[in-house]
């Protein structure tokens, strides 16, 4: 093709591009502007030639760059665009002799008014570009999504202002992690998109989003106050988990969720045959919206004996789900589709109250010795009128408050010690038993045992599994027995199931244990006959 003719067509083609295409030389002055800019910008072709492009836009240092920018028309109206800025330098010699901006101007519902970051409406449209350009050019590019992991509680307790502010400053170290050459999009309530543009490789995208988790080791200040918040992120990548936008999405959303169901603060790889059991969640969440109205759950109750007087002390009251169509659920299954959903809160509510109701029903069968453990949610425990809640379940069911114990696990408590500390003081001024679950598998912080008003502390079952084998394991459980019983509180070892584990347990001091090698849970109904044959009905 003839030069002159190629360069015809080619400006042809600026001049009809629906985004802003401006030239500028090594002055920034304006060498050349389609119609698209100039008539946002307000102004004739004369009057911009040769102007400086300072007079709209404050550009980015970096010779290629693209991100969100501000641009000022001459009627001194702001609006935020999508700028790429690529740099046409002297051949061999690194000087840079013109560069190309493309201005691609936001709808009005493409910008999300919180954050000022692009949102849905821009994610489908670039997603589209960067399918098109990589299957064009034979590249690789990925997406993340991002998800603050706990959120709604920043919410609940400090307030929406607060949460407000928090995704701003969220937004900035995100996009200050990603780099400029990559784009950041808010899809809605705490969850965020990252495209990253152009990868070598699967060991890029997790180099980059190990830079982003580290971020978020940083603490944020709210106000006068500071808080710790740390994201899950799944990833997708073009072409390998999909060949589309949704699929991308789709696929990247889902190995979120599994982060976030793996403890949170990490990423998790899409999985095309993980995927293909995001169907069976869904409807696990449809059939669980329906079970508590419709009657489908019920308790079981474990027995927990103590050691010294070889007598049976408690229980500890466990959730189970028997769905007509699909059978018996496991709770690992459905509590954490339930913590998700919210669904968590008016299902622990029925918990309770069943729990106390069944404390009362065994009273008046002759069953007066035992009291009842029930396992708190952190939905639950952080809801401001959570005291108030249990007040008014003892009033209700009129049972003697020392005989219900309320378990929680060290995560509810270590982000807010003071609150914590409160909520459990006013807990057991009522009469309440505190019970610390799970101990040892969170932050494992021995040192703030003594600050909380609690009563026992239950070693978890991953330390007693082994500990016939595991000199860790042995080392660990005589350390939190002999810190607990300094500090007057009673130690509960979970999960024992052999001899072995008994013997060893019996060596570390512990006051209370429960598990397969005693009892397996127990229906309600065949509780007072357990006890008679263990002689305590009185």
């Amino acid at each position: 093709m003839n030069v002159a003719i190629a360069a015809d067509i080619y400006k042809e083609a600026l001049i009809q591009s629906h985004d802003g295409i401006v030239l500028i030389n090594k002055l920034g002055e304006i060498e050349f502007a389609n119609p698209t800019f100039l008539q946002w910008i307000g102004l004739e072709e004369k009057e911009v030639i040769k102007g400086n492009i300072n007079r709209f836009i404050t550009l980015p240092t970096s010779k290629n760059w693209k991100g969100v920018m501000e641009v000022t028309s001459m009627k001194r109206e702001k609006q935020s665009v999508w700028l790429v800025v690529n740099s046409i330098e002297r051949k061999g010699e690194g000087e840079i002799d013109l560069q190309i901006l493309t201005f691609r101007f936001f709808q009005k519902s493409g910008l999300d008014p919180l954050t000022k970051l692009p949102n849905r409406y821009m994610l489908q449209s670039r997603l589209d570009e960067m399918i098109a350009c990589s299957f064009y050019h034979d590249t690789c590019f990925a997406v993340l999504f991002i998800d603050l992991d706990r959120f709604k509680f920043v919410n609940d307790t400090l307030g929406h202002s607060y949460g407000d502010l928090l995704l701003q400053q969220v937004a900035k170290r995100l996009v200050h992690s990603i780099g400029e050459k990559n784009m950041l999009f808010r899809t809605g309530g705490d969850e965020f998109i990252c495209l990253l543009d152009n990868v070598t490789g699967e060991a890029n995208v997790v180099e980059k989003i190990n830079k982003i988790l580290k971020a978020f080791t940083i603490p944020f200040r709210l106000a006068q106050m500071e808080i710790h918040v740390t994201i899950s992120v799944g990833m997708s990548m073009y072409p390998y988990d999909g060949n589309d936008a949704e699929v991308l999405i789709s696929t990247a959303d889902s190995a979120m969720y599994r982060a976030k169901k793996k403890g949170r603060n990490q990423f998790e790889k899409a999985n095309v045959e993980v995927n293909a059991g995001a169907f069976e969640r869904l409807v696990i969440e449809n059939y669980l919206r329906k079970a508590l109205p419709n009657g489908e759950f019920l308790i079981d109750y474990q027995p927990q004996v103590d050691l010294k007087e070889d007598k049976i002390i408690g229980f500890e009251a466990l959730l189970r789900w028997n769905q007509p169509d699909l059978g018996r659920i496991p709770p690992s299954e459905f509590i954490p589709i339930a913590e998700e959903t919210g669904l968590i809160l008016p299902i622990g509510q029925w918990v309770l109250e069943r729990a106390c109701f069944q404390i009362k029903e065994w009273e008046q069968a002759g069953v007066y010795s035992v009291k009842v453990a029930v396992n708190i949610s952190t939905q639950q425990f952080l809801q401001r009128n959570f005291v108030d809640t249990i007040k008014s379940v003892i009033n209700k069911t009129r049972i003697n408050p020392k005989k219900l114990e309320l378990e929680i696990t060290e995560g509810m408590i270590i982000h807010d010690i003071d609150a914590a500390i409160s909520i459990l003081q006013q807990l057991t001024d009522v009469g309440v038993k505190i019970s610390i679950d799970d101990f040892g598998t969170g932050y494992s912080s021995l040192s703030y045992l003594k600050n909380l008003p609690v009563n026992t502390v239950k070693i978890d079952r991953s330390f007693v599994f082994d500990i016939d084998t595991n000199p860790s394991s042995k080392a660990l459980t005589s350390a939190i027995t002999t810190l607990a019983h300094d500090l007057n509180l009673h130690v509960v070892a979970e999960g024992v199931e052999s001899y072995q584990q008994l013997s060893y347990i019996k060596r570390s001091s512990c006051d209370v244990v429960q598990g397969f090698y005693f009892s397996k849970p127990i229906p309600s109904t065949k509780v007072v006959d357990f006890l008679k044959k263990m002689k305590q009905v009185v």
